[in-house]
């Protein structure tokens, strides 16, 4: 198995206009790259912009130079992109808003076809730029004409990789609670919805994919053995594995302790003994006290730091996270940390307000662990 590039994911900074990355970009990301690089390497990023940014990148080429001249200052390339989060993703309250628009809505389409033509300037030909999305859409959605709008982005994307012979590579995230919420799913979705029988089959395979985040996998109790397997039975691409965990209480009758992390910004949708109860985010548990306190497992999507677990009553799972570590598929090309949560996890998580330490405490620790894969 060759070493898979190893990044975390840059929607953890707050950063809404062109300005405010750039300023990211030479402020904690370059702190991060200092500290996490190899000797004389040029550190990889993963990178979130608005769909405002990414449009701006596509159509001003004097934006595209001051990206261009703050990455080879810094020493820095881009490696992925996170274009599922349109804008607003540090707004005071986000939840259910960081899935619209769906992929049935044209905005989706333009915000990811900008974001793949500005990626692709920074990128060398013959390089493969993963974008992770949303996993079509939360609630109702017409699935016909989103798979419609995935062809079309699969075809751009041919045409973009033919001009600049740069391949992008638009990977599904799935998530709980959307209309793919498995990798299983979202594998079967594509193959069978998007592209098989298709005249150009063999060109959408080449450029939709599916990102793996492994905290998703264990709120919905999804195998990573078994997804990965079911990502090579439809032929679909497994673009890049988003490394995360999720908080796991292991007794309902300390539900206490896991309702402290409700918090108003972000969606904590949550599953307790495997499918038995699920509520859509921790407000709900509360409301349904009674029901949860019964349960002897419950987890949350609430990306905690991929070095913590606790042995007690309350932990991650991150033990499930070294499992699937060690069942990666052999070409994996990209493996990005995920924790997007430190804004929310309170003070004794970080260093007052500032947490590149604990970002670079991610990356080393996946190093660690990825350094002993076969």
């Amino acid at each position: 198995m060759r070493k898979p590039t190893i990044t975390y994911c840059g929607n953890v900074h707050p950063a809404a206009t062109l300005d405010e990355w750039l300023g990211v970009l030479a402020g904690p990301s370059a702190r991060v790259a200092r500290a996490s690089r190899e000797p004389g390497a040029v550190f990889p990023l993963g990178v979130w912009w608005t769909a405002a940014t990414a449009a701006t990148l596509a159509r001003d080429a004097s934006a595209r130079e001051r990206v261009r001249a703050a990455l080879e200052r810094e020493r820095l390339r881009i490696a992925t992109l996170n274009v599922f989060p349109y804008g607003g993703f540090h707004d005071a309250v986000v939840k259910a808003a960081v899935y619209r628009p769906d992929w049935a809505d044209d905005r989706r389409l333009r915000f990811t076809l900008d974001a793949a033509r500005a990626v692709a300037a920074f990128a060398k030909p013959g390089d493969c730029i993963p974008l992770s999305t949303l996993p079509l859409g939360f609630g109702a959605g017409d699935l016909g004409v989103m798979a419609e709008q995935l062809r079309v982005v699969g075809r751009e994307l041919a045409r973009l990789e033919a001009e600049t012979g740069v391949r992008c590579v638009l990977a599904l995230e799935p998530e709980p609670d959307c209309l793919l919420e498995r990798v299983s799913e979202a594998a079967g979705f594509l193959d069978l919805r998007v592209m098989t029988g298709r005249d150009d089959e063999a060109l959408l395979r080449r450029h939709l994919g599916v990102c793996v985040d492994l905290c998703h996998l264990a709120v919905v109790g999804e195998d990573a053995a078994e997804a990965f397997e079911a990502l090579d039975a439809h032929g679909v691409e497994p673009a890049k594995v988003q490394v995360s965990s999720c908080l796991e209480l292991r007794d309902g009758r300390e539900l206490d302790r896991l309702l402290a992390f409700d918090e108003p910004r972000y969606l904590h949708q949550t599953v307790a003994d495997s499918g038995r109860l699920r509520a859509l985010d921790l407000d709900e548990v509360r409301e349904r006290r009674d029901e949860f306190a019964t349960a002897r497992r419950i987890r949350t999507h609430f990306h905690v730091p991929v070095f913590w677990d606790d042995p007690g009553v309350l932990g991650s799972t991150q033990a499930e996270l070294r499992c699937a570590l060690r069942v990666l598929p052999a070409d994996l090309a990209l493996l990005e940390v995920e924790t997007y949560t430190w804004s929310v996890l309170g003070r004794q998580w970080t260093e007052g307000d500032d947490f590149v330490a604990g970002i670079v405490r991610e990356l080393a620790w996946l190093r660690e662990e990825s350094g002993s894969l076969p």
